[in-house]
């Protein structure tokens, strides 16, 4: 009986990890589900801005719009999110969820009319109501999230022009 116990206490050990469960260890190295990058899952067109081709996701639905870039790690280079509006408006934009800094372009009539140039996420913690907002200042159809600096890189202001695809107008 002696020596039965401790091969009962061993097999006891080895059946969860048999089972496919983890160690608490090897839990908390993996990242948690809201920190793995997400892969593309909304529709995405092609624009140019100025003379530089892009691929946008868009986000055309009240539920896309609202999350945004929200949750991201990272924004690959060459890409960005365009916001589709049907009615021109004044637009206000935050943070919220970012992870990472943004140039905010407005865009009306085929062109930049001005941006947010650098706006970074609001330390953690922050309550909606004390967030930082974004006003485009004028009227507009789209807004074009990049990675921050996008815009000074390329020298890209107000008068640029966008090309954005016509089901998109």
């Amino acid at each position: 009986m002696k020596r039965l116990l401790p091969l009962v206490f061993a097999i006891m050990l080895a059946l969860p990890a048999a089972a496919g469960f983890q160690s608490d260890a090897a839990q908390r190295e993996q990242a948690p589900p809201w920190r793995v990058p997400m892969p593309a899952a909304r529709a995405t067109a092609e624009i140019t801005v100025g003379e530089i081709p892009m691929t946008v996701e868009l986000a055309l639905s009240p539920n896309e719009q609202s999350l945004g870039l929200g949750y991201r790690n990272v924004l690959e280079p060459g890409t960005g999110m365009l916001f589709a509006f049907e009615e021109p408006v004044e637009r206000r934009f935050w943070m919220r969820g970012m992870r990472f800094c943004l140039d905010i372009v407005w865009i009306a009539n085929g062109k930049i009319i001005g941006a947010a140039e650098n706006a970074c996420p609001d330390p953690e913690g922050t309550e909606d109501s004390d967030r930082e907002h974004y006003l485009s200042g004028d009227p507009v159809t789209h807004v074009l999230e990049v990675p921050a600096g996008w815009l000074s890189e390329n020298g890209f202001g107000p008068g640029t022009p966008v090309q954005i695809p016509e089901s998109l107008r």
